[in-house]
This record gives C-alpha cells, structure tokens and sequence, in this order.
C-alpha cells in the first residue's frame, strides 16, 4: 500500500499536469484542446451525447465556447489510478452578459499513453444559463 507521503509527489505531477490540460482548454482554442486527445477518443460532457473522436469533439467544444464568453478551471485535487485520472475542480465560467458562475466539477479521464483516449465531464451547467 501507498503511503501519504510517497503518494504526494505523483498526485502533485497529476494535479500539474492536469492543469496544463486545463489550460489549454481556457484558451478557448478547440485545436489546443483537442491536441490532447487520441483520434478515437470518447467524450462526454454533464450531460450532452458522447462525441467520439478528435473532430466530433472539436466541433463540440466549439459549440459550447460559442455560448458563453470565458472559462477558468481551479484544479483541487487529483488521483492517478493506473492509466486513469480522476479531478476535482471548480470552474468559473464567464456567460456572455459577463456575469461569472463558479461550478463544482468532476473528470474521469483515461489515457492511452500521453493523450485522453475517455474523458467524462460530471458538471450541471444549469447556472450557467440561468
């Protein structure tokens, strides 16, 4: 078993990696954010339809950047287990009447190698578009 103290320096590399991911995607540059991604990727975001792959995705997260005016993900903690990651976060979304809503937020993400083959999104945008 693992101990606290042996386990810090790997969750502390997950959390910055994680919010070089993050990153990119507050770019509001689909390419960048699908940069991460394999080209078969499965993606599912609250609680929209799956996209598969890079460029369904792309289109879907252009979509969405088109409906709202900015996004800030504040990583708060993250767990490696084998080949998967799992993020808390909270994400200050700016809608396009510049009020700010800050949401809580989950990921479970999969990667194959250096890249997101499944990444699942657990968020309720509802306040978004309050």
């Amino acid at each position: 078993m693992t101990s606290p103290e042996s386990a810090a320096p790997v969750q502390s590399e997950v959390r910055t990696r994680m919010a070089d991911i993050f990153a990119d995607i507050d770019s509001f540059d689909p390419a960048k954010f699908v940069a991460h991604l394999t080209d078969d990727v499965q993606f599912r975001f609250a609680n929209n339809p799956p996209a598969v792959g890079r460029e369904e995705v792309r289109e879907a997260v252009a979509g969405f950047f088109g409906t709202i005016a900015g996004l800030d993900h504040h990583v708060r903690e993250a767990w490696r287990v084998d080949d998967t990651v799992i993020v808390r976060a909270d994400v200050t979304y700016t809608r396009l009447d510049g009020k700010e809503v800050t949401l809580p937020n989950a990921d479970i993400l999969t990667f194959r190698g250096d890249q997101v083959s499944d990444w699942r999104i657990y968020i309720d945008l509802a306040p978004v578009y309050a």
